[in-house]
C-alpha cells in the first residue's frame, strides 16, 4: 500500500469522531447562544433594576439627610420647606411632610403657606390618592417604605413614593415622603440603551405598569400579563415565554428591585433571540467543513511531499554511494533534513563551528548592552514606582476619608436614632474595612519612603507598657479580639521613641499573631526592662499556626507572607513584618522572630534602648473632654463634595456652625464675612492651593487670630514643614481622625 493511501486513511479514521461530535456540539452550541442572547437580557434588566434602586436609594438618602434637618427639629417649617425644595431631584420629583395623623405639613409643589389637603381628604376611601393609609401602615421603625403606583391629588399624575419615619424628641413625629412621577423612571429605560425591539416595564407590587417603553401613556396603570405577574410572585427572578400585550411571541426576562420589591421585566422577540443562536450554529458548521475540506487537502499535499522528500534521500545515498558530497536539499521534513545535514562534508562543519563562535560573541556584547540598558530602566521603574505610591497613598486617602466621615455619621445618627443591630453591624465591618484600608495605603507609603530614606522619627518620651496597653484596649474597641484570650503583663518602662511609629510596630506584631492564631488561640504579651543590657524588652507569645524552617529566615523580607488561617478574613500584602523591623532599628533596637515550628506557635523579642534618667520622666496630663456650646464657626474649605459634607454634618452634630467653600476663592471670602475661629482647609484646591489660601487669611488684620488646619493626602515632614511655613498651625493627614479634630477644635474654642 502506498504512503499516500495510508495518509488518506489515518485523515479519514481521524474525522470521522471529530464529524460526529462536531454534531453534538452544534446542537450544544445551539442551546449556549440561546441561553447567551437570554443572559444578555437578563443582564440589562438586572442593570435596569440597580439603576431603580440607585434612584429610590439616593431618594432615601437624601430624606435620611433632610430628618437630620435643624429647621424640622425647631419646628421652622418655612426654613425646611426651603430645604426640602433644594433636595427634590428635579421635574417629576418632589417632596411631602406628613404628621402621624395623615395631615400634610409640607408638598414643594406648592409655595409654603399656600393650602394643602387635610387629612380626611386623603385618608377618604374615594380620595386615598396618595396612598396615605399605606403609608401609615407601611413605615414602621426606621426602614424606608416604597408604595406601588398611585395618583397624585394635585396633579393627577401617576406617581410612586418613597417614605421614611422620623422621631424627635418630645414624641414629635412625621414621615418624610419623595414622590416621583411615573413618567421620571421612563428617563432611566431611555438611559439603558434597550434594543429598538425589546419592550421594557417596570411593574409595582400588585402587577400595575409603572414605566413602559411601548405605549406608555396607555399602559401606565394598567395590569401586566398574568402569566407574567405570577411567575414574578412566585420567584425573585427568572424567565418565560409567552405572548405580549402587542401579541408578539417573546421570552420575558424578570427581577425584583431589592428596595422596593417591583419587578424589572425585558421581552426580547423569541425570533431575535433564535436568529441569534441559528446564526452561531450556520458559522460553527460552515467552520467545520473548512476544516474537513482543509483536513483532506493538507493530507494530499503531505503526502505528495513526503513522497518527493523520500525520493530525494535515495538520491543522496546513490551520490554517497559514488563518493560524492550531496547537494543540501530542504524538504521542510524534519528527519529528512536531518538526514542531509548528516552527509555534508567537514569543511561545512568547520565553517559552521566559526559561525556559531561569531554569533556566540555578538550575542554576549548584546546580551551585556541589554542588562545595562535594563539596569537604567530598573532605577527608573523603581522612582516611577514610588512617585507612584505617594500619589496613588494620595488619591486614596480623599475617598478613605468620606468614608470615615460618612461611617461616623451614620454611627452618630444611629445613636440618637436607636439600635439597629444590622445597620449597626454593617457600620462596624465598614468602619473596620476601611481602617484596614487606610492601614494598607499607610504600610505601602512608609514602605516607599523608607526605600527612599525619607523617614524621619519624632521622638519623647513614652512608656512602653502604656503604649502596648493601649494598642490592646484599641484592639478590643474594633473587635478583633473576640474569640482570644489575650494576657497583658507590663511595668513601667520608658523609651525614646516616635509614638506614632511605636505604636504601629506593636499594632502590626499583635495583629500578625491574631491573623495567624485560630479563634480560641492564646497571645502574652510582656513588657519589661532588661538591666544587663539596658533594653527595653517587648514580648509577644501566641499559640498560633507557627512559622515553618524554610520561611522563618525570610519573615521580614518585603512582600513574603505565610499562610493564614482559611477562616481568616484578614489579609495583607506582606510588608507589616518588613517595616517592623526597618522602624526598629531606626530607633536603634532589634527584633527577633522565633518558632519551633508549623503547628508551634511563634514569638517575637523586640529590644530599644532604655531612656536615660527614666525616672525624671512627667506623666502627661489628658486634655478634658469638654463639648462646645454657643454659636462655634468652623470654616471648611474642601472640593471634594462627600468629604466636605460628611464632615461638616459631623461638625454641625458636634454643635459647630459650619461655612462650607468649594474653592479657595470661595473659602478667603467666606472667612472675610463670617470671621470663624478656625479653618480647615485641603492643600489641593481646583483654582489657588491651601498655601496660597492660608497666605492670604494671614495677610488680614481681622483673621489674624484664627487656627488655620492643614488638610491634605500627603503625609512627609517636607509636606508638614510646608504648610507651617505657609502658616497652618496644624497638619492633619487623610483620612481624618475625627478625634484628633474635634481635640483641635475644643482646645481652640477652650482657650477663647
Amino acid at each position: 500500500m502506498k504512503i499516500r493511501t495510508q495518509l488518506m486513511l489515518i485523515a479519514t479514521a481521524t474525522l470521522l469522531p471529530v464529524v460526529v461530535f462536531s454534531a453534538v456540539a452544534l446542537n450544544l452550541l445551539l442551546d449556549a447562544e440561546r441561553n447567551a442572547a437570554l443572559k444578555n437580557v437578563g443582564e440589562a434588566a438586572r442593570a435596569l433594576a440597580l439603576m431603580v434602586d440607585g434612584e429610590l436609594g439616593r431618594a432615601d438618602s437624601a430624606l435620611r439627610v433632610l430628618s437630620t434637618s435643624r429647621a424640622l427639629a425647631e419646628g421652622d417649617m418655612r426654613s425646611f420647606h426651603a430645604q426640602a425644595k433644594s433636595a427634590d431631584r428635579g421635574p417629576g420629583s418632589w417632596t411631602l411632610l406628613f404628621n402621624y395623623q395623615g395631615q400634610q405639613l409640607i408638598n414643594t409643589l406648592r409655595p409654603f403657606g399656600n393650602a394643602l389637603p387635610s387629612s380626611a381628604e386623603l385618608l377618604n376611601a374615594q380620595a386615598n390618592v396618595l396612598g396615605l393609609k399605606g403609608v401609615l401602615d407601611g413605615v414602621s421603625g426606621n426602614r424606608t417604605y416604597v408604595s406601588n403606583l398611585l395618583k397624585g391629588p394635585l396633579t393627577g399624575r401617576w406617581v410612586t413614593t418613597v417614605n421614611i419615619p422620623v422621631s424627635l424628641p418630645g414624641d414629635v413625629q412625621y414621615i418624610l415622603t419623595e414622590t416621583f412621577a411615573a413618567d421620571y423612571f421612563m428617563q432611566l429605560i431611555t438611559r439603558s440603551n434597550i434594543p429598538s425591539r425589546w419592550t421594557v416595564a417596570i411593574i409595582d407590587r400588585d402587577g400595575n405598569f409603572i414605566s413602559r417603553n411601548r405605549g406608555a401613556e396607555q399602559m401606565i396603570g394598567k395590569p401586566a400579563r398574568v402569566e407574567l405577574i405570577k411567575a414574578a410572585r412566585e420567584a425573585s427572578q427568572g424567565q418565560i415565554r409567552h405572548f405580549t400585550l402587542e401579541g408578539t411571541d417573546a421570552y420575558d426576562v424578570f427581577v425584583h428591585s431589592a428596595l422596593s420589591g417591583w419587578t424589572v421585566a425585558i421581552a426580547a422577540p423569541a425570533d431575535q433571540i433564535e436568529m441569534s443562536a441559528r446564526r452561531a450554529v450556520k458559522v460553527a458548521a460552515l467552520g467545520l467543513l473548512a476544516a474537513i475540506l482543509a483536513a483532506a487537502g493538507t493530507a494530499a499535499l503531505v503526502s505528495r511531499r513526503l513522497v518527493h522528500a523520500i525520493a530525494g534521500a535515495a538520491d543522496s545515498a546513490a551520490v554517497i554511494g559514488r563518493a560524492e558530497v550531496p547537494l543540501e536539499n530542504h524538504t521542510d521534513i524534519e528527519e529528512i533534513d536531518k538526514l542531509h545535514a548528516a552527509l555534508n562534508n567537514a569543511g561545512i562543519l568547520l565553517r559552521q563551528e566559526l559561525q556559531s563562535r561569531q554569533r556566540a560573541e555578538a550575542e554576549r556584547e548584546a546580551l551585556l548592552g541589554n542588562e545595562q540598558l535594563a539596569r537604567q530602566l530598573a532605577e527608573q521603574q523603581n522612582k516611577a514606582k514610588d512617585q507612584f505610591l505617594a500619589l496613588l497613598g494620595h488619591e486614596l486617602r480623599n475617598p478613605l476619608s468620606a468614608i470615615a466621615g460618612a461611617i461616623r455619621l451614620m454611627q452618630m445618627q444611629q445613636t440618637s436614632a436607636g439600635e439597629n443591630s444590622q445597620t449597626t453591624r454593617a457600620q462596624e465591618i465598614i468602619a473596620r474595612q476601611s481602617r484596614h484600608l487606610g492601614h494598607i495605603v499607610d504600610d505601602l507609603l512608609d514602605l516607599s519612603r523608607m526605600s527612599m530614606g525619607k523617614i524621619s522619627l519624632s521622638k519623647k518620651p513614652l512608656d512602653l507598657a502604656a503604649v502596648a496597653k493601649a494598642c490592646v484596649d484599641a484592639l478590643h474597641t474594633t473587635g478583633r479580639t473576640s474569640g482570644y484570650a489575650i494576657s497583658v503583663a507590663a511595668e513601667p518602662v520608658w523609651v525614646d521613641a516616635d509614638a506614632t511609629r511605636l505604636e504601629q510596630i506593636i499594632s502590626n506584631l499583635i495583629g500578625n499573631a491574631l491573623k495567624f492564631t485560630p479563634s480560641g488561640g492564646k497571645i502574652d504579651i510582656t513588657v519589661k526592662a532588661e538591666e544587663v543590657s539596658n533594653t527595653a524588652v517587648l514580648l509577644i507569645r501566641d499559640t498560633g499556626i507557627g512559622i515553618s524552617e524554610e520561611l522563618l529566615p525570610h519573615v521580614f523580607d518585603a512582600f513574603v507572607q505565610g499562610t493564614a488561617q482559611s477562616d481568616k478574613a484578614l489579609g495583607g500584602l506582606g510588608i507589616g513584618l518588613h517595616l517592623v523591623r526597618q522602624l526598629v532599628q531606626l530607633h536603634g533596637g532589634e527584633v527577633v522572630v522565633s518558632s519551633a515550628g508549623t503547628g508551634q506557635g511563634a514569638t517575637v523579642l523586640v529590644r530599644l534602648p532604655l531612656l536615660q534618667n527614666a525616672a525624671d520622666v512627667a506623666a502627661k496630663t489628658l486634655v478634658p473632654d469638654r463639648r462646645p456650646s454657643g454659636a462655634l464657626v468652623v470654616l471648611l474649605v474642601e472640593d471634594n463634595r462627600d468629604a466636605r459634607e460628611m464632615m461638616a454634618a459631623l461638625l454641625d452634630m458636634h454643635g459647630y456652625q459650619v461655612v462650607e467653600a468649594e474653592t479657595g476663592e470661595q473659602g478667603v471670602l467666606r472667612a472675610l464675612e463670617h470671621e470663624p475661629a478656625v479653618a480647615v482647609v485641603d492643600i489641593g484646591l481646583p483654582d489657588i492651593d491651601g498655601y496660597q489660601v492660608a497666605s492670604r487669611l494671614r495677610s488680614y488684620p481681622a483673621l489674624q487670630h484664627m487656627t488655620l488646619v492643614a488638610l491634605t493626602g500627603y503625609g512627609q515632614l517636607a509636606d508638614r514643614q510646608r504648610a507651617f511655613n505657609a502658616g497652618f498651625d496644624r497638619h492633619l493627614v487623610k483620612p481624618v481622625d475625627v478625634d484628633s479634630l474635634l481635640d483641635i477644635l475644643r482646645n481652640r474654642f477652650a482657650s477663647a
